[in-house]
This record gives structure tokens, sequence and C-alpha cells, in this order.
């Protein structure tokens, strides 16, 4: 029987967008890496436009990206660009494996599927998606992946391979793009032993797009008027439209029992949401909260009762007028 050839990859997505993505190449010493250049005017302030391909197309439309490839590795490398397929599972961006097709790989085009790219040198290539007029509605993910290979030797059949990639967020249909949005559900507070605590919010997305979810917690009002935090969110967690996932904040050991008023903001690209719950940290196990709603405007019932007095006086004043004139 011929060996049966394996092959392994490293796979690294754009998880940040100030981190270029770069991913170490196979039995080398540095890295690969590759990054979005061109960002949509419109997009400019959107964090996430600035790492990903994130954009809105109706079927009939093309659109191109630049993107840059580079070889920290100290030797020369070829370097293969192709767009492979991805998807969304328990809150994690996922590519498939090898160059797995779906509709948007098809539909995807690279000017230079290899690159030979010198030690230090970094060449821009073209990416161009063709939207045909009958694509199916919805949202699309993929990737467009720098890969390099080891080449199987007479002493082993293992091909290792190394890939870093810049995700792809395409929703198509007609009119303008769906509207983003996302809900706070729980925020819950939990511990393990004698682990430090952590708190875990539930998140749904209640939109129309894919959001990629990072979250900042603040402790106020604890005992004795203590305050802590900011606290970071561990990761990213992405969330396809309708789906539910979490968000895990790790806190410091040393945190008294409470009760805090967990004070946390979520956000996605441009997109933000703030919760407020009132937390304390079990000895072991979890306490879930509920998220307080937001607070009562009383400004505004003020507000308008003012305006009624001074209309209201006002008619009087008129009335009283037209009398004495009289």
């Amino acid at each position: 029987m011929r060996p049966l050839l394996a092959i392994f990859f490293l796979c690294v997505l754009v998880v940040a967008p100030s981190v270029d993505a770069s991913a170490d190449a196979p039995d080398r010493t540095g890295s690969i890496g590759i990054r979005l250049v061109d960002i949509p005017a419109a997009a400019q302030d959107d964090p996430r436009a600035r790492a990903y391909v994130v954009d809105h197309l109706t079927p009939g439309t093309t659109i191109q990206r630049r993107v840059e490839v580079s070889n920290d590795t100290g030797v020369d490398q070829v370097v293969h660009v192709y767009a492979g397929a991805a998807d969304i599972r328990a809150g994690v961006f996922v590519g498939r494996d090898g160059d797995a097709a779906s509709d948007l790989t098809s539909w995807t085009s690279v000017a230079d599927p290899a690159l030979r790219l010198a030690p230090g040198e970094a060449v821009q290539t073209l990416v161009t998606v063709t939207i045909p007029d009958d694509a199916s509605e919805g949202e699309h993910y993929g990737a467009i992946w720098a890969e390099v290979r080891n080449a199987a030797t007479s002493e082993t059949a293992v091909v290792t391979a190394s890939r870093v990639g810049v995700r792809m967020y395409l929703s198509v249909g007609a009119g303008g793009a769906p509207a983003s949005d996302f809900e706070i559900d729980t925020i819950a507070a939990t511990r393990e032993g004698d682990e430090a605590p952590v708190v875990i919010a539930t998140v749904t997305n209640t939109g129309g797009r894919a959001l990629d979810l990072s979250g900042v917690l603040r402790l106020e009002n604890g005992p004795s008027s203590l305050a802590a935090g900011p606290f970071d969110a561990a990761g990213v967690t992405t969330l396809a439209p309708g789906k539910s996932g979490d968000l895990v904040v790790p806190l410091s050991g040393d945190l008294p029992e409470g009760p805090w008023t967990a004070v946390l903001e979520v956000r996605s690209g441009t997109l933000s949401r703030e919760a407020r719950a009132t937390v304390t940290f079990p000895d072991e196990g979890t306490a879930v909260s509920k998220v307080d709603g937001p607070a009562p405007n009383i400004l505004l019932p003020a507000a308008v009762g003012i305006v009624l007095i001074l209309l209201i006086s006002g008619v009087a004043w008129l009335l009283r007028r037209r009398h004495d004139v009289r």
C-alpha cells in the first residue's frame, strides 16, 4: 500500500485589528504574515473593517481588496494565497481544513496564487469577489489564507503546513446592509474551588450580521465602597445572527465576595452596549444575576412637566389679557 499522506495545519486568523496576522513557518524561525490593506472609506472608524473583509453586497456586485503577505522567516518562501471556507462554531470563527470550498470561495479569486518571497520581503496581491446574479442571500464566511508547506520526504509521509488568514464576513442581499445589534442577557459570578472568581455574560446576537464581541468589566459599590477593574474579557466571542454565546471575564483572586455592582461594556466594531447587575461571588459554583434595565430618565418627565406648566400659564395670561382689553 502507498503511504497515507497526512497534512497538519497550523492555522491563525486575525483576531485583533492592531496586530498583523502571523504564523510560524514549518521548520523555520520567524513567521509569515498577512494583513488587509484596503479599507472602505465609509468604514474607516470601524475596527472590524480595518482588520477583516466586512461588507454587504447585492447580487451582481464586484469588490476588490488588497492584502499584503510578508516573510519574516529568514529564508526564501513560496507562499500560496487562496480563499478558504469558514464557519462560526460555539462562539469561535473557524477555518475549514485545507482549501475547502463554499459559495464564497467560488466567488473569490486571487491575482497571485503563489508568491515567492525573499527574507524580509512583503508583497501585495489583489483579491476580487464577484457576487453572481443568482447568489444565495444571507451571511457568508471565509478567509484569505497565506500558506507555506514542507514537502514530504522519503523518511516521512507527513506534510506540515502553516497558514494565516484574514477573515471574510460578507452579507449578500438586495437593499442596504442588515442592522447589527445584540443583547446582554445575564451576568453570572462563578468560582471553582480555590480558583479566582470569574464573571460570565451571556450575549445574544439580535441583528442580521455576525459580531465579534469583546468586553470590559468594572466592579463598583463593593464592600466598604470598594471599586475594582477594569477587567478585559478573555478573547473574542464571535456570534452568527440569532446565536447566543458567553463572554468570560477572569478576575483577580483577592476580591471580596461582594455584593458588587458589575458594569459590563460589550463592543463589536462601532456597536456598544452596557449592562449592570448586582453580583456576589460564591465560595463554589455559579450565581446568575438578572441584568438591570436602563435607569429611568427622571429628567424627561420633569422637562415635560415644566413645559406643560409654562403652556398653561401662557394660555391663562392670554385669556386674562383679552378679558382686560374688553
